[in-house]
C-alpha cells in the first residue's frame, strides 16, 4: 500500500493512493483466470475479469485503469475491444495479450495505443504481461 503521495502509486481519476484495477478480458476462463492470478501480484492492483467483449465493456468504469484483453475473441475481437474501450475511456492503459500470429497485430496493436504482449510459456508470455501493466500503470 501506499505510505505518501510520493512512494506509491496514485489512482489516476483522484490523484489519491488507491488500489489500481486492471480488467482481464479472454473467451478462455482458465487464461483469463491465469493471467488474473499473475497480474495479483501486483501491489495496489486489483483485477477483475472478463470472457467476452460485452461484458468487459459494461464493466469499464471510472476505476478501470488498465484493459487487457486477448485478440482472437467471438463477437469482437481484441483490437475492436481496445477501440471502443479508448472511444469512452481515452485514459485507461491497453494492452493486447495474445498468441495469434499475425504478421501485423503488433504494429496494429501500438497504432492503438495499445502494448502488445506475446502469449505463451516459451515466450515468458504472463511475466512479460506483468511488466507491461506494471509500466503502464506506473507510466
Amino acid at each position: 500500500m501506499c505510505a505518501s503521495r510520493d512512494s506509491g502509486p496514485l489512482h489516476r481519476s483522484t490523484g489519491r493512493c488507491e488500489m489500481r484495477t486492471v480488467l482481464v478480458v479472454d473467451d478462455d476462463p482458465d487464461l483469463t483466470a491465469l493471467a488474473g492470478a499473475y497480474l495479483g501480484r501486483l501491489d495496489d492492483v486489483a483485477v477483475r475479469t472478463a470472457t467476452d467483449a460485452d461484458d468487459a465493456l459494461a464493466r469499464v468504469d471510472d476505476s478501470v485503469d488498465c484493459v487487457v484483453s486477448d485478440y482472437e475473441m467471438p463477437g469482437m475481437d481484441g483490437l475492436a475491444l481496445l477501440d471502443a474501450v479508448d472511444a469512452a475511456h481515452p485514459e485507461v492503459d491497453l494492452v493486447l495479450f495474445t498468441g495469434a500470429e499475425e504478421d501485423d497485430l503488433a504494429e496494429r496493436a501500438r497504432e492503438r495505443g495499445a502494448q502488445y504482449v506475446r502469449k505463451g510459456a516459451s515466450t515468458g508470455g504472463f511475466d512479460d504481461l506483468v511488466d507491461a501493466v506494471e509500466g503502464a500503470l506506473d507510466g
